[in-house]
């Protein structure tokens, strides 16, 4: 039986969850009205009830209150497929490589990872609560929006961290 920690499931977690990703991004642009023009990201940052209510406002004039909806809870599995791949990854990563300073990386990837994880479920969770109540809240309105950036940047070092580390794992098994 396969366990948990496998490159196969390495593959299958951190490659769903950027499928997902890209999906996502392609599909957002539904998302966009003259009081969004960034659809979601423009949720993701409103620090204020007042702005998340006009948000939500837009969608539902244009329809697309339940896209919204959707988009969020596939977030949310993003988040889960993403992150779980890194750790994986990561992990995988500390555990295998010859090199100290490749371990290095990949424990460094399991931080990063769950710190990503962390705030992008605040984030959602804080977002998707306001959606559903149909109503925005400067708690949780201020609380995504305070989340995000470093959301963004683990994203960010994280998907950096964990190419880079594959690439010097394929060069280290190649030799």
């Amino acid at each position: 039986m396969a366990t948990l920690y496998s490159w196969r499931n390495f593959w299958i977690f951190w490659g769903g969850g950027m499928a997902l990703f890209i999906y996502l991004v392609l599909s957002g642009g539904v998302l966009a009205t003259d009081v969004a023009p960034d659809g979601i990201l423009d949720h993701q940052s409103a620090a204020t009830a007042l702005r998340v209510n006009a948000i939500q406002q837009s969608w539902a004039d244009a329809g697309v209150l339940d896209l919204a909806r959707w988009g969020m809870i596939a977030d949310l599995i993003f988040i889960t497929l993403y992150m779980s791949g890194g750790i994986i990854g990561g992990r995988l990563l500390w555990q295998s490589a010859k090199s100290p300073t490749l371990k290095k990386v990949g424990l460094f990837c399991v931080l990063v990872y769950f710190l990503f994880g962390l705030t992008d479920y605040i984030e959602t969770v804080s977002q998707l609560i306001q959606l559903v109540r149909g109503q925005g809240s400067d708690m949780l309105a201020a609380t995504a929006a305070l989340v995000k950036p470093v959301k963004v940047v683990a994203w960010i070092v994280g998907t950096v961290m964990m190419v880079v580390g594959l690439v010097w794992r394929w060069r280290e098994t190649r030799t």
